[in-house]
């Protein structure tokens, strides 16, 4: 059986497993539900049935609903449906809708008259259409709902037997809403057959200040029977609140409708047709659907929401009694009986009386017992109590009691010894032993111990020091609690143990000292740190400041409160939080500091360059960083002023030492390239003759060679003509050797910029060319040189071999690389190198602020 087991408890849990993705793969396909409501949101019939439509789905999770309202009520006319047809269209058209509650009849009506375009193979659940007729779905299919039925045949019969002296039934209606019109005419129908005196009279489109005058007037002999009025004569829409309202204000007559939203707000009652019943009704049957029945399998449901409903304040108004309306009536309002009013006060009541009696018999019977047992409990308490002290007097140094009535104190024999005592020889008294307490632990010690005996605290306990026999001050620790009381629960007598406390006293005073000396130390720091003219900060590994000292206040413009606490970014304009946490994962006790530049960032935005010693702090059960910062703007201000002169001196020396190439030693060489001119033509050997023009050769090539050394130094066409003519002239003689393909764009360079940075951008587009051919072994070589406004932005690639741009060591990389960088920061500008050994390539970007 085991093996049985083994064998197939794999394919059980894979089959489990299916069971559970399933269950939530059709849980999470949700059925889509849409209600149509003829009217608006706020209308009390039309919530009403929201009401009941949610109570039902809302327990489906499902089902999701979407609601749509015509506003019909409002406005029904030809233009307003074309638009919302347009509208619907726009919202709904095409959403895979399981199912469509259609409410009240022009609900109804839309989906009939736009079936094949909108709701074709959508099942359609209605409810609320006034006096439904079969007629009305004919034609229709996949549809099934609830046939309202507003029973005014049973209302009006209500109203007439309970008014048997009312002459008149009047019917307030509008007449121009759709309901309003079917309603009327089914009364009209119904009327004959109730065979009665009283006249049937309509007051109907009328404005509301008519409506109000007409009602004013009615008399003691008419009833009211409100249907609908919803538009008055001219067009105005009035809610239901609105117009129950008007006509409650207007007269005193009893009031009768058929709808249930007119209940509780001043009408008699009637047979009510409730919209939340109906609403809960079309849901159910919607369930039902969208759970996969057959919609045309599904009756129309005709009843189970319409009920007698009688307000008990208006018939009392009217001398109507309970016993007057038909069975099964729903009554609000009414007042309870007298019973059922005061039926919880009088349960207690009587609860409460046979508990007193059960009380008083079980007190009786506890108290003869208690009594017994305190006797009892007295005896054993005396034996007891020395078993107690003894206990007391070996698990402690010594024990102690106190007797409030007799006003002695007792304590052991030991506690004396310790103290240099004879046991036998000192008083027991209380006198004796307070002389012998420290004066300024006495009253506390006096303190506690009357707050013992009164009741206000339940333990003693209370450090003092005694005099020793040696004019020592021994500590002890006392502790008791009262053991005997009198009948009236006032303290006799305590008892308590004494523990020697002296060494825990001196290791604590040492402690205290120690920490003096620590807090001493830490203030003598903290006046260093905050005196410093650097920036002192401290923080942990996730970049959170710990601390800063004033000048970090200062020179940031930040308090210390919106300092602390602050992620170190606040301050850091150059490096985000992942790449100082590259520089912190490098600190460790071989290599505890790291010194770098950065820029911080101010308050309000300004910046300044800064020098960074980061320092690992390592604790014993945390590690820190310690940054120390220095404003280097001075200092930076100083080094670029030193190296422009460098720079400028550089460039002057270059440009005299072209010039004395070119005027110095050039004429001397053409001179002699001309006595060679004149010594081939005279008659010579030939042998001298190829000596001569070998020598005019090296003479012509060594002017060459000074010319582009002169040019290379100090480049005529630079000073003359421009940057942009001048890198074109470089690019173009190393293009036509044809070993490597330089192309060069400019943007906005048309005029002249200052002498020093054409110079200086000029050695470094030649300086990063010549880097290239020299090492990276490159083809092609892209240059963009651009100006926006005050900007000047360099961009070199070159598609040669890559490098680790975090290794390498610019100083060690030869003086041209060394220079390029000193060039440009000779500018106050900057610049970043982009490369990868792997992939290859190098992208140099330069930026200068002209």
């Amino acid at each position: 059986m085991r093996k049985l087991l083994g064998k197939y408890k794999y394919f059980l849990l894979l089959l489990v497993v299916f069971l559970i993705i399933s269950c939530l793969d059709a849980s999470a396909r949700r059925k889509k539900i849409l209600v149509l409501h003829s009217y608006h949101q706020g209308l009390n019939w039309t919530d009403n049935i929201t009401k009941g439509i949610l109570s039902v789905l809302n327990h489906h999770e499902n089902i999701e609903i979407q609601f749509e309202y015509m506003d019909t009520k409002r406005r029904y006319d030809k233009e307003y449906l074309e638009e919302f047809v347009k509208l619907y269209r726009l919202k709904h058209k095409g959403i895979p809708y399981n199912t469509v509650i259609a409410s009240d009849n022009n609900a109804l009506y839309f989906t009939r008259d736009h079936q094949d375009e909108f709701f074709k193979d959508i099942p359609i659940v209605f409810c609320s259409i006034d006096q439904f007729e079969d007629n009305l779905i004919e034609g229709m299919t996949n549809i099934t709902g609830v046939t309202e039925f507003i029973d005014f045949k049973q209302t009006v019969e209500q109203a007439l037997r309970l008014h048997p002296k009312a002459k008149n039934l009047v019917v307030i209606n509008d007449n121009i809403t759709t309901s309003a019109i079917i309603n009327r005419n089914h009364i009209i129908s119904f009327w004959p057959e109730l065979k009665t005196d009283v006249n049937l009279i309509f007051l109907e489109n009328l404005s509301i200040e008519d409506l109000v005058r007409k009602v004013e007037k009615l008399d003691d002999s008419n009833v009211i029977l409100l249907i609908n009025f919803s538009k008055d004569q001219e067009g105005n829409y009035i809610s239901y609140q609105e117009n129950i309202e008007i006509i409650r204000k207007a007269t005193n007559l009893p009031i009768y409708s058929s709808w249930e939203f007119y209940f509780n707000e001043g009408i008699v009652g009637g047979m009510l047709t409730s919209g939340v019943k109906q609403g809960q009704l079309a849901a159910e049957l919607a369930v039902k659907v969208v759970n996969g029945t057959d919609i045309n399998s599904i009756p129309l449901v005709t009843e189970g929401y319409n009920s007698f409903m009688f307000d008990f304040q208006q018939m009392k108004r009217f001398g109507i009694m309970v016993n007057d309306l038909p069975k099964n009536s729903t009554i609000i309002n009414q007042p309870p009986s007298f019973l059922s009013k005061h039926r919880s006060s009088i349960n207690i009541i009587i609860a409460f009386l046979t508990l007193i009696v059960l009380i008083v018999v079980y007190l009786r019977v506890k108290r003869k017992r208690t009594e017994n047992r305190l006797l009892e409990r007295n005896k054993r308490l005396k034996s007891s109590r020395d078993r107690l002290l003894r206990m007391l007097d070996a698990n402690s140094d010594g024990v102690w009691e106190h007797n409030f009535v007799e006003q002695t104190t007792y304590i052991s024999k030991n506690i004396w010894e310790k103290l240099g005592y004879n046991p036998d020889l000192v008083q027991n008294t209380p006198e004796f032993v307070e002389n012998l307490i420290h004066p300024f632990d006495l009253e506390n010690f006096i303190l506690n111990r009357e707050k013992l005996s009164l009741g206000e605290i339940d333990l003693f306990n209370v450090e003092f020091r005694l005099l020793s026999k040696k004019d020592e001050w021994i500590w002890l620790k006392a502790k008791a609690k009262n053991l005997d009381f009198t009948q009236d629960k006032k303290a006799i007598n305590l008892v308590g143990t004494l523990i020697d406390i002296s060494q825990r006293k001196e290791a604590e005073a040492k402690i205290k000292e120690d920490e003096k000396k620590i807090r001493a130390s830490e203030k003598r720091w903290r006046s260093l740190i905050e005196q410093a003219a650097d920036e002192i900060i401290i923080l942990d590994f996730d970049g959170k400041i710990l601390d800063a000292n004033l000048s970090t206040c200062k020179l940031s413009g930040y308090s210390r409160e919106e300092i602390i606490g602050a992620n170190v970014t606040l301050l850091d304009n150059k490096y985000n939080l992942k790449q100082l946490k590259s520089m912190w994962s490098k600190l460790n006790t071989e290599n505890p500091s790291v010194k770098l530049e950065s820029i911080q960032k101010r308050k309000d935005n300004t910046t300044f360059p800064i020098e960074v010693h980061i320092s690992l702090i390592d604790l014993s059960d945390s590690k820190l960083i310690l940054a120390v910062v220095s404003d280097i703007s001075i200092r930076q201000e100083t080094e670029r002023k030193v190296l422009n002169a460098v720079i400028e001196t550089e460039e002057n020396e270059r440009k005299r030492f072209a010039t004395d190439l070119h005027d110095s030693i050039g004429p001397l060489l053409s001179s002699i390239n001309l006595y060679l001119s004149a010594l081939g033509k005279a008659d010579l050997s030939p042998k001298n003759e190829q000596m001569i023009t070998a020598s005019r050769d090296i003479v012509s090539e060594t002017l060459v060679n000074i010319k582009e050394i002169s040019n290379n130094l100090s480049p005529h066409i630079l000073n003359d003509f421009g940057l942009v003519n001048a890198i074109n002239s470089f690019i173009n003689k190393i293009n036509l050797s044809k070993s490597i393909n330089i192309s060069f764009d400019t943007k906005n360079l048309e005029s002249r910029m200052n002498q020093q940075v054409e110079v200086v951008i000029y050695r470094v587009v030649t300086e990063l060319i010549n880097n290239t051919i020299k090492h990276a072994d490159a083809d092609h070589i892209q240059i963009k040189l651009s100006r926006e406004h005050n900007l000047l932005n360099l961009i070199y690639i070159d598609d040669g071999k890559g490098f680790d741009p975090d290794e390498l060591n610019y100083e060690s990389s030869g003086m041209g690389l060394y220079n390029i960088l000193s060039r440009i920061r000779s500018l106050n500008g900057s610049h970043s190198i982009q490369s990868s050994a792997e992939s290859g390539g190098m992208m140099a970007v330069v930026n200068v602020n002209l």
